[in-house]
């Protein structure tokens, strides 16, 4: 499918159609889809327009012209567009498979990212992923190797340890801050997708700080905030666990290509599962979040709207920047009776709900998968002063999802370290566990790395490690 004015415009060796988005449907009165037999054309042209003026596909059909129009800007789509027919003419159209062997959703489209990092700098880049999908259909998938910006370049084992990137691997290639253009260029107007995306748009940006790129303006959804207010029957929410929940492939778990398209798959089946028709914006927004979004100031993270404010500004601005054709048309945000838990994102954020990890949770309060422990265990006097927690004062925020906060305390005072409830001037490791976004805790801690406090920010990844632990 190609992305057109108001449209989604499908090409087989058969035939032409023409399918209008579900607001120029609501505008026209009329959402019938129209069809022009490929033996009917006589000719195809492409005419391209300018800033101002939309460009257009003319198809002769003999009995008169079809014109099928752009919005201003668009350079590819016409010329694509006429390219397809074209080759429909000659029985040569490609068939284009659908994700994971389902139908496509018209309208719904995206970027799915994902970067993977040298160290616990997250804007430390060395691989980004990036798929892209078109009315729920993979049509393109790109990955980069990259060095980091100078500075924080080094190669961290625990990470090495993990998707199996070194410094030796990269050597060769561009650094990130060379390729965010690239990055933009095929993102295009399209929102971005990520899983706990809050970490890679906030990868993204600060890559382009250390190697003092522009910072792209983008809008954002994420798979671990939509798949956390669905009732899925997971035992948690991690990408594997989804992937295969969904059926979609992931082969290579921490390659950023493979991670992103699986996260694409996760998507697609959220929408496929709710049932949904028309823009990833709507999608997000009927089910209560309003969409995260990336500039020059900061990222602001995909969070619970209940007012619905956030929502009717998003659906707002984008039509007024005529993205329209780009990510679909907007769902009127609905106010606290909109489908989808409502009152999540009232409470703290660490304590907002994460699906049940088994039966006996679900009559769970829904904080309590993530809430904090009341007893501190002591330090191990007799542990290992070799190990990395050995007289390190640890806080956990976020989830760690198969393990509750109380087994991985026991698991760093046996290893000698001091474990604290809250980020403090004592703060020596601060471990950030999943998260759709940023939480208050990794906040505090990155403020006072700032002002000089040397703290580490951990992933999860690394703690499980150490305790050893596995991952996943």
């Amino acid at each position: 499918m190609i992305s057109a004015h108001g449209a989604q415009v499908t090409v087989t060796n058969e035939e032409i159609t023409v399918t209008p988005t579900p607001l120029a449907a609501s505008l026209a009165g009329s959402s019938a889809a129209r069809s022009l037999a490929i033996a009917d054309v006589r000719s195809v042209t492409a005419t391209p327009g300018d800033a101002w003026t939309p460009a257009a596909v003319a198809i002769d059909a003999g009995a008169g012209t079809v014109t099928i129009t752009f919005p201003p800007g668009d350079a590819s789509g016409p010329e694509d567009l006429a390219a397809l027919i074209t080759e429909a003419m000659q029985g040569e159209a490609p068939d284009v498979a659908p994700l994971d062997g389902h139908a496509g959703i018209p309208g719904f489209s995206f970027v799915a990212l994902d970067v993977e990092t040298a160290n616990q700098h997250w804007g430390s880049i060395c691989q980004i992923g990036m798929v892209k999908i078109v009315d729920g259909e993979e049509v393109e998938r790109v990955s980069w190797l990259c060095t980091p910006p100078a500075g924080i370049d080094e190669f961290d084992p625990y990470n090495v340890a993990i998707h199996g990137i070194t410094s030796e691997k990269v050597a060769d290639s561009p650094n990130v801050g060379d390729l965010i253009d690239g990055v933009s260029d095929f993102v295009g107007d399209l929102p971005l997708v990520a899983h706990n995306a809050q970490f890679d748009v906030t990868a993204l940006r600060n890559a382009c700080v250390a190697t003092r790129r522009p910072i792209p303006r983008m809008m954002f959804a994420c798979t671990l905030a939509q798949s956390r207010a669905t009732a899925l029957d997971v035992l948690n929410h991690r990408l594997p666990t989804l992937a295969e929940f969904f059926e979609v492939a992931l082969d290579n778990h921490h390659d950023a290509a493979a991670d992103a398209a699986a996260c694409a798959g996760i998507m697609v089946g959220l929408a496929r599962r709710a049932a949904h028709e028309g823009s990833l914006m709507s999608f997000v927004h009927n089910t209560g979040f309003a969409l995260g979004s990336l500039d020059d100031v900061r990222v602001t993270p995909v969070l619970r709207d209940r007012s619905g404010a956030t929502r009717a500004m998003q659906a707002k601005r984008v039509a007024e920047a005529g993205l329209l054709a780009a990510v679909g048309a907007v769902a009127t945000p609905q106010g606290s009776n909109q489908s989808g838990p409502s009152d999540a994102g009232e409470r703290p954020r660490e304590q907002r709900a994460a699906a049940p990890r088994n039966q006996a949770q679900r009559n769970q309060a829904p904080w309590q998968a993530v809430a904090t422990p009341d007893t501190i265990p002591d330090p191990n006097p007799e542990a290992d002063p070799d190990s990395p927690l050995y007289g390190q004062n640890v806080t956990l925020t976020g989830d760690f999802e198969p393990y509750d906060k109380g087994e991985l305390w026991n698991g760093i005072a046996h290893h000698g370290g001091t474990v604290g409830k809250n980020v403090t001037k004592k703060t020596t490791i601060l471990v950030a566990g999943e998260w759709a976004t940023m939480t208050t805790k990794e906040k505090r801690a990155r403020e006072l790395q700032e002002k000089g406090q040397e703290i580490e920010i951990w992933p999860a990844s690394k703690l499980f490690a150490v305790l050893g632990l596995a991952a996943e």
